[in-house]
């Protein structure tokens, strides 16, 4: 297997199966827009708390939207967008939650539609490929927020 079917392979397995954790499209399923919202708190003696499962959420989306623009367009993030999309707040509502969800679903196909496709330059693709360990990483503290929430494991 090449590399490119070898990144393509894991970036549709970690959406739809896993790989040997969660798969992303589960880590985001039966959550209300209260629970993805919720901040866990710090550790004894750190100011402030840790992001949400909504705000890594839009995180991995603003990054993943940003690399896409920047493939069919050559444009970067302003620092203003940055400043905004980066780590964003949210707006607490069901339909903000899913509209979340609906972005996370499209920006998945999209790149994955990207990194299978012959054409993609070199250095795009890498760019691109980056997102599998990045994504895994952001998975990963979604995964431990819904422990914390109480939820149960996904198998």
């Amino acid at each position: 297997m090449k590399d490119r079917e070898l990144i393509v392979k894991w970036w549709n397995e970690a959406w739809a199966e896993g790989l040997w954790a969660a798969a992303w499209c589960k880590s985001v399923e039966g959550l209300t827009a209260e629970q993805a919202g919720w901040r866990p708190p710090s550790a004894p003696g750190v100011e402030g708390s840790r992001h949400s499962i909504w705000q890594n959420v839009l995180h991995v989306v603003f990054w993943r939207e940003s690399w896409l623009r920047r493939v069919d367009s050559g444009q970067k993030p302003s620092k203003e967008e940055m400043a905004i999309g980066n780590w964003p707040q949210v707006d607490g509502s069901e339909a903000g939650w899913a509209e979340a969800r609906r972005r996370l679903t499209e920006t998945q196909e999209r790149i994955g539609a990207a990194l299978a496709d012959p054409s993609l330059s070199e250095e795009h693709f890498g760019a691109l490929a980056y997102f599998v360990p990045h994504d895994c990483y952001h998975f990963g503290q979604i995964n431990m927020v819904r422990g914390m929430l109480g939820m149960k494991a996904i198998e």
